[in-house]
């Protein structure tokens, strides 16, 4: 079947990751995609740091939760973009992230967060991880999210192989959560089209 998708106002992640968001940081000052922190080769803030922020935008007013962390694989053909997917990557580090199936720790087996823009390979930067699509920090959230054809309204979602990995879906996508053990990363408010 044929990937479908969900738009930023369908769905809310579940953060997966350890820790609570550190009330001692806002926003970055030149923001989550800023040349300060975001992609960068040296570390700007403690690796799993967590931010929270509210968003305001009509229809999708609430919390968002971005973690710091390093991109440490990437595909060669499909590189990260926003709203790609990543999870943890086989390197079995906390905070290693990939959006290559190639190289992720485990299918649907353990937390995911979203890439905010094009990074570079084991440079440090922020996801989201939680909450609402962070459109008020973050406008490139504001799009299509891909499935595997499977999302129903009011379902938990895990995520796994996208049938149709491209420059634009990347290769991770939203699923059905419907077996055991699969990790819960979120829940629609609709059905993929």
């Amino acid at each position: 079947m044929a990937d479908q998708v969900l738009t930023n106002l369908k769905f809310m992640l579940a953060d997966g990751f350890p820790g609570r968001a550190d009330p001692r940081y806002g926003p970055p000052t030149d923001g989550f995609t800023g040349a300060l922190s975001h992609n960068v080769a040296a570390a700007a803030y403690p690796i799993g740091t967590k931010i929270q922020v509210y968003n305001q935008t009509t229809g999708l007013a609430g919390l968002s939760t971005f973690i710091y962390a390093r991109l440490t694989h990437q595909d060669d053909t499909n590189v990260l973009a926003a709203r790609h997917l990543v999870a943890i990557s086989t390197t079995a580090t906390p905070y290693a992230f990939t959006n290559e199936i190639a190289t992720v720790l485990t299918n649907q087996l353990g937390p995911i967060a979203i890439g905010l823009s094009a990074m570079t390979t084991n440079y440090y930067g922020w996801f989201w991880c939680g909450g609402v699509a962070p459109i008020d920090y973050v406008a490139a959230m504001e799009g299509d999210f891909y499935t595997l054809n499977t999302v129903t309204v009011g379902c938990t979602m895990t995520w796994g192989n996208l049938a149709s990995p491209g420059t634009t879906p990347g290769e991770i996508g939203f699923d059905i959560h419907n077996a055991v053990g699969e990790e819960v990363v979120g829940v629609a408010f609709a059905a993929d089209a």
